[in-house]
């Protein structure tokens, strides 16, 4: 539900995410994109919506319900609690190219700060939005680059050759798999279940999964974050929170615009 979210905030936290590409006959949605990958679990944003419309019949938007839902996954999963303002609406309009710019697996630093900078995100909220990965896995397909045809120098060998285990057959980039079904590794084996400052210490121990994650090591403006969070996990907490609630009313929806969606895939008719 973490990931939900994000995924929701970094386009405007309006639920655009969850609306598919059939309610636009001329374009694809986010729902399309790439990024979206391994998304799973949409029927309990669809639960937990029907059991607020129980109570307030077309009060609570599908916006409101990913990010109160999301911050709950956060605290529920051992994370600080985030206060969240509602109020928002949902948009009427989903586009793939906006879910088209999330971050790859393999996305540098600069991409990575120039995605995040339009966000009102500084380098110290980037990093610690990344902490979400604590929780997350990574399917073979979203770090072959590192174990095929050759090792990346920049991992820990005991680590690599787990990974060569877990992942043992090299993955054509064309293989006409869906990567949804490829095996996967957790980012924090530790604790997975549980959103703490671990990964931040395997990334020093250069257990860095995903490049995008390894990146953040090597690079002397995401460092210093990294070594402050692996070390004080009230600080990451503390940043985690604040980025979040920042991100969870970036352009927001209200008044009369967009509108109060009653099943979160689809638009309202008209």
């Amino acid at each position: 539900m973490i990931r939900w979210a994000f995924h929701d905030f970094v386009n405007g936290a309006d639920a655009s995410f969850l609306l598919r590409s059939d309610n636009f006959p001329n374009n694809q949605s986010e729902k399309d994109s790439i990024s979206q990958v391994g998304m799973r679990n949409s029927k309990y944003v669809g639960d937990i919506k029907l059991a607020v419309d129980a109570y307030c019949p077309g009060v609570i938007s599908c916006a409101d319900t990913l990010a109160v839902a999301g911050a709950a996954a956060v605290k529920v999963m051992g994370g600080p609690y985030i206060p969240i303002k509602v109020g928002r609406r949902d948009s009427c309009i989903s586009l793939k190219s906006s879910a088209d710019k999330i971050p790859r697996s393999t996305a540098t630093v600069d991409q990575l700060l120039a995605f995040f900078k339009p966000l009102g995100m500084n380098t110290a909220g980037a990093v610690a939005m990344m902490g979400g990965h604590s929780v997350g896995r990574a399917h073979c397909v979203s770090f072959k680059a590192r174990l095929y045809p050759k090792l990346d120098p920049k991992l820990d060998l005991k680590f690599a050759k787990k990974l060569l285990n877990r992942c043992p057959t090299k993955i054509p980039l064309n293989s006409g798999f869906n990567p949804i079904h490829f095996t996967y590794i957790r980012n924090d084996p530790f604790s997975p279940l549980t959103l703490d400052n671990h990964y931040f210490q395997e990334l020093l121990k250069r257990h860095g999964v995903m490049k995008v994650d390894d990146n953040l090591i090597w690079d002397a403006r995401t460092l210093p974050y990294v070594k402050l969070f692996a070390k004080d996990a009230k600080v990451w907490k503390k940043t985690f929170l604040l980025t979040y609630q920042k991100l969870s009313e970036y352009k927001v929806l209200t008044g009369k615009q967009g509108e109060i969606r009653w099943k979160c895939s689809l638009l309202n008719k008209k």
